[in-house]
C-alpha cells in the first residue's frame, strides 16, 4: 500500500502518535490532548489518507468515533491479547509502542479486533443491564430465604413450584415478628418489587430488538434457548462470518484448553477464559439448559464426565461441542437439528407480547 500509516497509544489524558511514510520512514512523532483541541492538532498533521492503528481499551469507541468525523476512513483496532508482545518488550514506552503499532500495520501484520457498531453496543448494554437486574434479584431471593429459614419460618410457606409465588409473597408479606423484624422484611420484598419492575421494560425492549434479529430467531430453534439468552449469544458472535472455523468461535468464547508447546512435548491445560466472561456465562446456562431437554448431547456430556471423572470438564467439553453445533447453524442458515418445531413456535409468538 502507497499510504502512509499511523500508530497511536491512546492514554487517558494525552495519546502519542508515531506516523511512517509509506517506505517506514518516521515523519513525525508527538503527543495530542484527548480534548477538541488534541484532535484538532492531529488533524493539522495527518492527511486523511493516512491508515491509522490503535488498541483496543476503553477509549477506543471514543477515538474511532471522533476520528470518523473528523474524515479519517481506513481505521483498525489491534486486539490487545496478541499484541502482549508489546508488555513483554524490554524497552516499554509510549513512544515505542506507537511505533510499533504502526510499523506492524505497515506491513499488514496487525491483529484487528472487533468494535461493535452504535446499534450493536446499545443492545449489548441493554443485555448485560439485564444479565446485572437478574443477578441482583437472583442474590436478593436468596437473602431473603436465608432470612427466614434463620427465623424457622421458611419451612411454614405454602408448597409451591415457583420459589417466590404469588401465593408465597403474599405469605411472606403477612409475617408479623411485632418487632423490627418486620422492617428488614418489608424492606427486602420492598426492594425485590422495586428490582422486577426495573426487569420489564428491558426486557420490552431486548423483545423489540430480538423481533428483527435472524440470528436471534435461528438459536430460538434449540430448546432451552429463549430470546434472552439467544440474544446474549447473538451479540457476542455477531457475524459469525468474521471466524474462519469454529474452533476460532471457541477460542472467543476462550472454552479451548490453552496449550503450552516445549520441544516436542505438548501441555493441554484448563481452558483458556479468554473472551468476554459475561458471554462465557451465557454459554454455560445454555449447557445446563439445553442437556435437560437434548438427549444426544446429555449423552455426551455423561460420556465424557465417564471418560474424565470429571463434571466440571465436562461442562465445559460440552460447552465447546454447542458453540461448534450453533457456528454450523449460523455458518450454514439451519435450525437446530434436533428442533421442536411446535416449541419454536411458541417461543417466537413471544415476541409479539408486549
Amino acid at each position: 500500500m502507497n499510504s502512509p500509516v499511523v500508530g497511536i497509544d491512546i492514554g487517558e489524558e494525552k495519546s502519542t502518535v508515531t506516523y511512517l511514510s509509506p517506505e517506514g520512514e518516521v515523519k513525525e512523532n508527538f503527543e495530542f490532548d484527548m480534548n477538541t483541541d488534541g484532535y484538532s492538532e492531529f488533524a493539522s498533521k495527518i492527511p486523511r489518507e493516512t491508515r491509522i492503528a490503535f488498541e483496543a481499551s476503553g477509549s477506543a469507541y471514543v477515538v474511532d468515533r471522533t476520528l470518523r468525523e473528523l474524515g479519517y476512513s481506513d481505521i483498525t483496532v489491534a486486539h490487545p491479547k496478541e499484541l502482549s508482545w508489546i508488555v513483554k518488550s524490554k524497552k516499554k514506552n509510549d513512544k515505542v509502542d506507537s511505533l510499533k503499532l504502526a510499523k506492524l500495520h505497515l506491513v499488514g501484520m496487525l491483529p484487528e479486533s472487533h468494535l461493535l457498531s452504535e446499534d450493536e453496543r446499545i443492545f449489548r448494554d441493554l443485555l448485560i443491564q439485564r444479565v446485572k437486574l437478574s443477578s441482583e434479584i437472583s442474590s436478593l431471593k436468596n437473602s431473603i430465604i436465608g432470612y427466614l429459614k434463620r427465623e424457622g419460618l421458611y419451612s411454614s410457606l405454602p408448597e409451591s413450584n415457583d420459589t417466590f409465588s404469588e401465593k408465597r409473597r403474599t405469605a411472606i408479606m403477612n409475617i408479623r415478628f411485632n418487632n423490627q423484624k418486620d422492617l428488614v422484611l418489608k424492606t427486602m420484598m420492598e426492594r425485590l418489587e422495586f428490582l422486577e419492575r426495573q426487569r420489564d421494560p428491558l426486557d420490552l425492549e431486548i423483545k423489540k430488538i430480538a423481533r428483527d434479529n435472524e440470528d436471534v430467531k435461528l438459536l430460538m430453534t434449540i430448546p432451552g434457548i429463549d430470546y434472552y439468552l439467544a440474544s446474549l449469544l447473538s451479540s457476542y458472535i455477531g457475524d459469525v462470518n468474521r471466524f474462519p472455523n469454529a474452533d476460532k468461535l471457541a477460542s472467543f468464547f476462550g472454552v479451548i484448553p490453552e496449550t503450552r508447546d516445549s520441544s516436542s512435548i505438548t501441555r493441554r491445560g484448563h481452558m483458556s477464559k479468554e473472551g468476554a466472561a459475561t458471554a462465557r456465562w451465557a454459554l454455560s446456562i445454555a449447557v445446563d439448559t439445553i442437556t435437560l431437554r437434548n438427549k444426544p448431547l446429555k449423552e455426551y456430556y455423561n460420556s465424557v464426565k465417564n471418560r474424565n471423572g470429571s463434571g466440571k470438564y465436562a461442562h465445559v467439553s460440552t460447552m465447546r461441542k454447542l458453540i461448534r453445533m450453533i457456528y454450523t447453524m449460523l455458518k450454514e442458515r439451519k435450525e437446530w437439528k434436533y428442533e421442536n418445531t411446535a416449541l419454536t413456535e411458541s417461543k417466537l409468538s413471544r415476541l409479539d407480547d408486549d
